[in-house]
């Protein structure tokens, strides 16, 4: 019960054919063991927390692509935290999208998954209501930011001590509880400097015209980790048994998944009418406006893997229990 409870908490605070020709009888009992495969029913569960995450897969969502008539998946956009991480502890989720030091707590404390591959990288920025040159020009300020010890706090802490501003010395640092609650301060002009994520910034963007973008975290990340495009702030997952029992399954998804973020890229209007379609909770303008700070890019766990090491390094170093007491071991990476 601890552990559930420790993994829930953690959740709440941040939020995989070969063909040959040999005899007859082969070629029949390959055919056979194929056949049974096909016409086993299987019924999986994908869901995604509601924004980047959901955004990621909304033409799968909404089209839900065929992967045989005998493959029944249905998807979900979860908003409750809590729900999600109960789900996935349970076992009734079978792939998601989560952060990516959840996917790693829930490895080091047993649960059985694996990190497919990374697709939302960042979707942090510093907005003010003037133009700044560079960090030096925060020293003195105060910054609106989400809770201690999140990982967008643990990200701007990082930032800020790599670029010569000590975050408890130079800075002062004000923490609310959610997105929406930053974003409603800052509009009401009783924030001038705040951390916030998208997709709310599209939404105070689109609110208060004079807001400017002063820093993007995820460039700011790139300067610092030299051959890291951007953090993996949020990863796929997958269950062990659907992995080991459905091989054809898992190839045909990762290639649907990775096709749908390259669609999105591309299809920004038609994905905000999806997103309306399905009441996700952004708007079509949200989408289409924070689509390109959403920085939603498929990179396999093989190419991600350096910079998945980087990200939960840098957490591990502020709090070892954001990625579940240790850094994860090689079997937290399934590989095609």
């Amino acid at each position: 019960m601890k552990k559930i409870i420790g993994i829930i908490l953690i959740l709440s605070f941040t939020l995989g054919i070969l063909a040959g020709c040999t005899s007859n009888v082969n070629s029949e009992e390959d055919t056979n063991e194929v056949e049974s495969k096909v016409l086993e029913n299987v019924s999986i569960n994908v869901a995604a927390p509601s924004g980047a995450p959901t955004l990621s897969m909304i033409k799968m969502f909404k089209e839900n692509p065929s992967f045989g008539e005998h493959v029944n998946i249905s998807y979900e956009s979860v908003k409750s935290p809590d729900l999600m991480a109960s789900r996935i502890i349970s076992g009734e989720i079978d792939i998601a999208v989560v952060p990516t030091n959840l996917a790693a707590t829930l490895y080091n404390r047993g649960v059985d998954y694996k990190l497919a591959a990374s697709s939302v990288w960042g979707i942090l920025y510093i907005v003010g209501t003037e133009e700044i040159t560079g960090w030096e020009d925060l020293r003195g300020k105060e910054i609106h930011t989400l809770g201690r010890g999140l990982t967008p706090d643990i990200v701007l802490r990082y930032l800020l001590s790599s670029n010569g501003i000590d975050p408890d010395e130079d800075v002062t640092l004000t923490y609310l509880g959610e997105a929406t609650e930053l974003a409603s301060t800052f509009i009401a002009g009783r924030s001038t400097i705040s951390v916030i994520p998208e997709p709310a910034l599209s939404n105070v963007m689109l609110k208060k015209e004079d807001t400017v973008i002063l820093l993007d975290l995820q460039e700011e990340w790139s300067k610092q980790n030299e051959g890291n495009a951007s953090y993996p702030q949020a990863s796929l997952i997958i269950k062990n048994e659907l992995i080991e029992k459905h091989p054809e399954f898992i190839e045909m998804f990762l290639e649907e998944y990775e096709n749908s973020i390259d669609w999105l890229s591309l299809n920004g209007e038609k994905a905000g009418e999806y997103s309306e379609a399905l009441e996700t909770g952004l708007s079509k303008g949200a989408v289409v406006n924070g689509l390109n700070r959403s920085n939603i890019n498929y990179q396999d766990s093989k190419v991600a893997r350096e910079s998945i090491e980087k990200y939960l390094k840098v957490l591990f170093d502020y709090s070892s229990e954001t990625v579940g007491g240790k850094l994860p071991d090689e079997g937290f990476y399934f590989e095609r």
